[in-house]
Order: structure tokens, then C-alpha cells, then sequence
């Protein structure tokens, strides 16, 4: 595991801070990306949802490729639009107004803009002749996404470094996907040499590939459908399986076997892990406690390379901190919780997934929560659908209610109608029995944490699930296989474990949002 510095932040540091920021323009209504398959391309009709997040937008305007194409007044502001057929890449933005007609705020997304992930294949080994010494020509090709440069390729002759290569012209710059070629003359070696090829991003990222000097195959053009699944095993008994191999697994598409290119564990792929937490008023004599444990799980969750983002939710929600690897920062962030109002739980989901739009690496989203959802404005079934088809492991903490909430009164007052406590008990459990379902399809958990007399004390029990989140993240892998669908064609991976005694618990396809 890897070292982690250590910090404090006090409560005088917090206070000097400036106020946490208003709701923005862009986080006043978001896009919800359209259904499709992993790497499809979308043509034809097609529904677009959104999620509201400003309480006074009661009109929506939809715009594809700059022109207005649909004005919806009527909630949830869902519509179809018509895609180019053939698919190509088209930008759909939505802006949203009060009844005045005043602006609040808008989004956009690119769809059908298709990246490629960061990898690097070594394509030929040639043995070539050069006077009374042989020699190998390795030629490889590296895939550089659209927003990434390139920094450096390193070729080696087992672990001697051989050449590194800084200077690759115009086809570093950003703003496309792309691939480029590289090659590296060296010594030939006996049968039982290999080579290695390390390709470095500027943001740190590195990426390798290795062959035996003797025997490779000649592949031809990089294939940049290399797929990359972040996958959970567990063995029977619900704990994290280690020591996995490429081995352990199989891969089929469309019933043909995909051979395992690698398998990396959870240290070589950087995490972005989402953390949103319940900021209703029944949370305000929880407050600081929650911050002290959830501020020691960012710290221990969070290795070099990592990053994390923060939300809060309350009757609205909002960005506490926008995804970062400032662990300092991400932890004073937290003291601007301001418990107050009732709970929008759809939405915050929902609006927490929309934050890994163009984050590379492992992900996961952690949902502190302790009430009802009584004030989201998107359809009930929209977070589970959404959670399910991105496919990003949700982990629920739901804190249960404290028995003498539950037993005051013998009646409760929501959207009107009267409850009795029975009601508000079978409620809790309905609420429950949907994020279990949410965080099965996902691979996430959930975890309730009782405050009730008799129980262990909560905040200890709270630090224990999120040392159960911790293990289940560092037990994360990511396996690659290069798919033999075309660009653009729905990429849908069948994987199993063949490994005895090991269960799958999640495969889940990485890629930005958009």
C-alpha cells in the first residue's frame, strides 16, 4: 500500500476560508447523456432527459448543433431529438428559464465524441542484420487521448533503459484522439530476452506493454479499441479477493473469446472516488462527527494520484469541491456542511454521477445519507436507471433514525399528507430496499449504521464501513482486452472468474460520461 501523508486541519484554518461558493450557471440544470452501450454511436431519435437543480426553471430550450430544436414547460423537461444518421459528433446544450424568461443557467455535452484510452501495444519485433551484429527493430504504437500529451516513450531491453524518446512534433498537441508511432533500434539478444515500452503522460499517467524479443507477432495498425473493465471479485464469504491473474479470467464478445491482454492492480490506475453527504437539518446534531470520520476516510482513501470530489444535499444540491488531489483542501471543503432543509436524494445521485464527466480511472461514489427523499425533482426510477447503465459502484450509508425521532408523535407531515409512524417505519424500508438494488447492480454496498440504545456507538460504526469501502477499493482491478467490434459499434463484454470459490461482483466498462 502506499504511503500517505498526514495533515491536520483545524477548526481556525476552516473559519478564515472563504464562503463555499454559490450554485453556478452550469450546475443549475444538467444533461442527462442519452442511453446507449459502451462506445455506441447514437443516430436517429433518441430521449434526453435532465436533471433541474434551480428551484425556478419552469421552461427548457434544447439545442443541437447551436439551433433550438424543442422548448419543454412541463416537468420532468424530457423530449426527443433527432441525431444524424450516419451518427457523427454533435453538441446538445439546454438552457433553462423561470417564467419571468430570465436565463438561470445551462449545459452541454458532445455526443458521439468517442476518446480513445491511453495505451501503448508494441506492433512488430524485426530482426535485422547491421555488419557482424544483429539487431531489433521494436516498433509500437501509443493511443493518446483527446485532452491528454504525450511526454515520453521509453523502450527497454529488459530492465535496461535502451532509448527515451521526448520530441514527437505536432502530434502532441490536445484536442483529438490519436495515435502515434514509435520505434527503437537495439541489440539482439538470446531467446529469453524481452522488451519493454513505457509511454509517460504529462499528467504522470504511464502505460507499458512487453514481448519476448523472439516469437512476436507482427499486429499491425494499434487496435484503440483497447477495452478497460474496472472489476470486483469477492470469494464467498463477501470479502475482496487479491492476488488475481489474468488467468483468473474470461472475456467473450458476442460469444467469441477475447484473450486478457493485462490486468493492473488498484495502485496503477488512479481513482476518483465521489463522496456526497447529506446536509438536511435532521443531520445538524451529527454534524461535526461525520466530518471528523469522513475526513479521516479522504485521507486514508486517498493515494498520490488520486482525486475526489464533494457534494452536499439537503432540499438542493450542490459541489462542495470539484474533483481534486488536494486532501487538504477536500477536507476543509467539508466544514462548509450546512445542515438545514429536507432531502433530495434522487437528485443527488444523479448529480454526483454527472461529476465523472471526462475524469479518467477507477471510480466509486460513497452516499452518506439519513433520511427520506422528499424534495427531488427527478422522476423516482431516474437515478437507479442512470446508476445502473454507467455502472459506477455506489456505496450507501444510510444512518438510521434515532428511535426517539421515530416514536415522537403519532403522526408526521410530508408534501401535506399525514403519516402515521408506521407508515414513516414502512417508508424507511421501501427507501432502503431501492438502494439496495441500486448499490447491487452497481457493485457497490449497503451499509446502515444504527444510533439506537444498545448498539455500538455510531461514529465507530460509521469508521468501519468505511474501512469496508477502503478495502473493497484497494481490491479493485482493471483488466484490459483489445474488442474486435469497429468504432462506434456497442461494445458489450461478457466477463466471468474461472477461478473456484471467486464471484464476480461488478465489470464495469471505463470511460468518461460524455
Amino acid at each position: 500500500m502506499r504511503a500517505l501523508p498526514s495533515f491536520r486541519v483545524g477548526v481556525a484554518a476552516a473559519a478564515v476560508l472563504a464562503l463555499a461558493p454559490e450554485l453556478s450557471a452550469q450546475d443549475a440544470i444538467r444533461i442527462i447523456p442519452p442511453d446507449r452501450e459502451h462506445r455506441e454511436r447514437l443516430s436517429g431519435r433518441v430521449e434526453v432527459q435532465t436533471l433541474i437543480i434551480h428551484p425556478s426553471i419552469t421552461a427548457v430550450e434544447f439545442f443541437l448543433g447551436g439551433n433550438r430544436v424543442r422548448r419543454v414547460t412541463e416537468r420532468p423537461f424530457t423530449t426527443h431529438i433527432q441525431l444524424a444518421d450516419p451518427p457523427r459528433e454533435q453538441a446538445l446544450e439546454v438552457r433553462g428559464f423561470d417564467d419571468q424568461g430570465n436565463h438561470l443557467g445551462s449545459d452541454r455535452i458532445v455526443l458521439n465524441r468517442l476518446d480513445v484510452p491511453f495505451a501503448v501495444r508494441i506492433l512488430e519485433i524485426r530482426r535485422e542484420q547491421a555488419s557482424e551484429y544483429a539487431t531489433a527493430r521494436v516498433e509500437a504504437a501509443v493511443s493518446v487521448p483527446r485532452s491528454a500529451t504525450l511526454e515520453r516513450v521509453e523502450f527497454y531491453r529488459g530492465e535496461r533503459l535502451v532509448e527515451a524518446l521526448r520530441n514527437f512534433g505536432e502530434e502532441t498537441a490536445t484536442g483529438a484522439p490519436r495515435t502515434i508511432a514509435v520505434d527503437s533500434l537495439m541489440e539482439w539478444v538470446p531467446a529469453d530476452g524481452f522488451v519493454r515500452v513505457v509511454a509517460r503522460l504529462a499528467d504522470g499517467r504511464e502505460w507499458e506493454d512487453a514481448e519476448l524479443l523472439q516469437g512476436a507477432e507482427h499486429r499491425g495498425e494499434i487496435d484503440v479499441q483497447l477495452v478497460q473493465l474496472q472489476v470486483l471479485v469477492t470469494d464467498r464469504d463477501g470479502n475482496p479477493a487479491s492476488a488475481l491473474r489474468p488467468e483468473d479470467f474470461q472475456v467473450r464478445e458476442n460469444g467469441e473469446k477475447r484473450p486478457v491482454e493485462g490486468l493492473h492492480q488498484s495502485g496503477d490506475v488512479p481513482l476518483v472516488l465521489g463522496l456526497a453527504i447529506d446536509s438536511s437539518s435532521s443531520m445538524l446534531a451529527i454534524r461535526d462527527r461525520v466530518i471528523a470520520v469522513s475526513a479521516g476516510f479522504l485521507d486514508s482513501a486517498l493515494s498520490t494520484g488520486d482525486r475526489a470530489f464533494l457534494v452536499h444535499f439537503n432540499h438542493a444540491v450542490g459541489v462542495l469541491q470539484p474533483p481534486s488531489g488536494h486532501k487538504e483542501l477536500l477536507v476543509s471543503q467539508l466544514h462548509y456542511l450546512d445542515p438545514k432543509g429536507g432531502t433530495a436524494l434522487n437528485d443527488a445521485i444523479l448529480f454526483s454521477l454527472l461529476q465523472y464527466r471526462d475524469e479518467p480511472g477507477r471510480r466509486a461514489l460513497v452516499v452518506v445519507t439519513d433520511g427520506l427523499d422528499e424534495h427531488s425533482r427527478s422522476e423516482p426510477n431516474q437515478a437507479a436507471d442512470f446508476a445502473r447503465r454507467l455502472g459506477v459502484p455506489i456505496y450507501f450509508i444510510q444512518l438510521e433514525p434515532l428511535q426517539a425521532w421515530i416514536l415522537v408523535g403519532n403522526s408526521n407531515t410530508r408534501r401535506g399528507r399525514s403519516y402515521s409512524t408506521t407508515a414513516k417505519l414502512r417508508e424507511h424500508r421501501r427507501a432502503r430496499k431501492r438502494l439496495l438494488r441500486i448499490s447491487e447492480q452497481t457493485g457497490g454496498r449497503l451499509s446502515p449504521v444504527g444510533r439506537s440504545t444498545g448498539s455500538a456507538p455510531w461514529p465507530e460504526q460509521l469508521a468501519t464501513v468505511f474501512d469496508q469501502i477502503q478495502n473493497d477499493l484497494r481490491h479493485q482491478y482493471v483488466l484490459t482486452y483489445y474488442s474486435n467490434q469497429p468504432p462506434g459499434t456497442a461494445i458489450v463484454p461478457e466477463v466471468r472468474v474461472t477461478r473456484r470459490g471467486l464471484k464476480l461482483r461488478s465489470a464495469v466498462p471505463l470511460e468518461a460520461v460524455e
